[in-house]
């Protein structure tokens, strides 16, 4: 602490962009303490990055709490989570110019997420977290070494003592520690049933699925809101460790159907299932919904680039020619990037497509019989999902789930039909079936989904060039500050909107560094020819044993870890891609 202290008192008034002396190593009584990255400006975004280091036997931390990945997950979140809570509770924050004098952590949303803001080790506990320095006079341009060490001597000990020492917890929040790993335990146990039972979902009774608004996760509240109840006819009931159970509806493997007028919970649903396949906070409503690894969102995204995918098992030979074995265009269409899109998930290992109406092509789910009268079949290149999805859940055992309001046809292929009635869940499959009579079967063959296209090692270049300064930048890799769902990859703007299993934008970072993580392997391994999935695989194996930091960020705590597929999505995405020939 004294060794800080002088430091900073050193350059007390001097300029701001002095504070790169202070990058470094300290030790305060009871934890270490390192500066790991400095910013010259009070107003920089990102910010500077420190972490802090104790021991777990210091904490008294209990060691079972940490004996399994799912379990060190729940406490690492729980623990990033109590250190916001110390921030706000004891620190000043914008003391300075320019907003500066402040602490904060990365952005925190609803979900449990694997993060590197807070790493074990065997002995220790690493926290990482934001800060900016104090600035005064004009600008912010001069440090304020007075506020500083208020701010690391004082405030920043409190913010310890609350947030890493379980010896100091008062009962009710090593009860809320017991929540987060207690949710975690559970969802484990409920994905193995899943698994062993050919279910794809599960949303537990008295779930509240329902959130505040569009662009906030949080559970809407209010007397009005009806909590999930599964249809008795869907009902599974789970046993757990603990010696309870857990009741709730389970959607079996085949082709769902999920309708209901507007208004009335059907895309909420959906929303929630997608949503299911990460573990939520204590309090958020969808502790327990799960949803298999695999579930993906496909959706038409009209404008998108696609590169070499074989969409002919839903789009026929198009008009100039255009072969669609190896489809490549920078301004899809929506029937073209929905059938990409289904291809390129299927590709990467995903058994599992969801799909709503509202978000979709149209003309690629179905033909109706008046446009087949005005239209022939000549004239027409594309293939309705609705024509194949019997055969390819029968072919490949890839299951789907619709939203549907007007096409009711679909309810003809559906092994479940669930009615959202009001924000309540109906089977109606026995009613469907005898109103529109028995499923519908078609067979369609040759539905063939092995085609792998192979990455060219020069792909995924993290350089940018500012034609405007003349300046070439090595690696850029960012999120857009206005635009945190586009990621800034070298000279490519990569658009991710259309990814709604996208949970916080820490993960559009990630995707950035494991972009350029697998440019590093592909770089040495010229020689070595691999596919998108082999790729991956590769890349997951490694952040598997290594955890985020294998990816070695700029700003190491700024990261959370997505899911290969929304990787596999933004490769898919990125116009520059370029694919080997055959």
């Amino acid at each position: 602490m004294k060794k800080l202290n002088k430091l900073i008192e050193s350059i007390a008034d001097q300029t701001y962009q002095k504070i790169h002396v202070l990058k470094g190593d300290f030790q305060f009584p009871g934890y270490g303490f390192s500066f790991l990255k400095i910013q010259g400006s009070p107003g920089a975004n990102p910010a500077s990055i420190a972490s802090i280091r104790i021991a777990i036997d210091d904490s008294e931390l209990p060691r079972q709490f940490l004996d399994e990945s799912f379990c060190r997950l729940a406490v690492a979140d729980f623990l990033i989570r109590r250190f916001k809570q110390g921030i706000d509770q004891f620190a000043q924050q914008n003391r300075g110019k320019e907003g500066s004098g402040s602490f904060h952590t990365i952005q925190l949303g609803q979900k449990m997420m694997q993060r590197d803001c807070v790493l074990f080790s065997e002995k220790d506990i690493e926290l990482r977290f934001i800060f900016s320095l104090p600035g005064k006079g004009s600008g912010g341009g001069v440090f304020d070494a007075e506020q500083a060490i208020v701010m690391f001597e004082q405030e920043l000990k409190q913010i310890i003592d609350y947030a890493l020492y379980y010896k100091g917890y008062a009962q009710v929040t090593r009860n809320e520690l017991n929540q987060y790993l207690d949710i975690q335990i559970k969802r484990q146990q409920i994905r193995c049933y899943l698994e062993q039972n050919d279910y794809t979902v599960f949303i537990n009774n008295g779930a509240s699925l329902p959130r505040l608004s569009g662009i906030d996760d949080r559970p809407a509240r209010g007397s009005e809101i009806q909590s999930f109840q599964s249809p008795e006819s869907c009902q599974v009931e789970i046993p757990l460790s603990d010696n309870n159970s857990i009741q709730g509806m389970a959607i079996k493997e085949g082709i769902t159907c999920i309708t209901g007028g507007g208004y009335h919970g059907k895309s909420t649903l959906l929303q929630a299932i997608l949503a299911g396949v990460y573990a939520h906070i204590p309090g958020d409503g969808r502790e327990y919904i799960v949803s298999r690894d695999d579930a993906v969102f496909i959706g038409a995204e009209q404008g998108r680039s696609i590169r070499c995918v074989d969409i002919s098992p839903f789009i026929g030979q198009l008009p100039n020619a255009i072969n669609t074995e190896q489809f490549t265009t920078e301004n899809a269409s929506g029937s073209t990037s929905q059938a990409a899109c289904i291809v390129e998930s299927l590709e990467v290992g995903s058994r599992l497509l969801l799909f709503d109406e509202d978000t979709c092509a149209t003309n690629f789910l179905f033909r109706d019989e008046l446009i087949k009268k005005v239209l022939s079949s000549a004239n027409e290149p594309i293939k309705p999902l609705y024509s194949t999805i019997r055969s390819i859940w029968k072919q490949h055992q890839i299951s789907m789930i619709f939203v549907v309001g007007g096409l009711g046809s679909f309810l003809q292929k559906a092994d479940t039909c669930l009615l959202m009635d009001n924000y309540q869940c109906r089977d109606i499959t026995g009613k469907v079936r005898a109103e529109l009579g028995a499923i519908v079967e078609e067979q369609v063959n040759g539905l063939n989904f092995s085609v792998h296209r192979y990455l060219s090692a020069d792909n995924f270049n993290p350089a940018y060039t500012n034609q405007r300064l003349k300046k070439e930048i090595p690696i850029r890799i960012k999120s857009l500050r206005n635009a945190p769902r586009q990621l800034e990859y070298g000279m490519d703007l990569v658009n991710l909107e259309a990814l709604p299993q996208i949970a916080e934008a820490p993960q559009i970072l990630s995707i950035g560094y494991c972009l350029l993580q697998l440019r590093k392997e592909m770089q040495t391994q010229v020689n070595e020819t691999g596919t998108i999935d082999y790729w991956l695989k590769w890349l997951y194996e490694k952040l598997e044993q290594q955890g985020l930091s294998f990816l070695q960020p700029d700003y190491p705590g700024s990261l959370s870890l997505p899911r290969r597929y929304e990787v596999a999505a933004a490769i898919n995405r990125i116009r520059s891609l370029k694919i080997l020939d055959d």
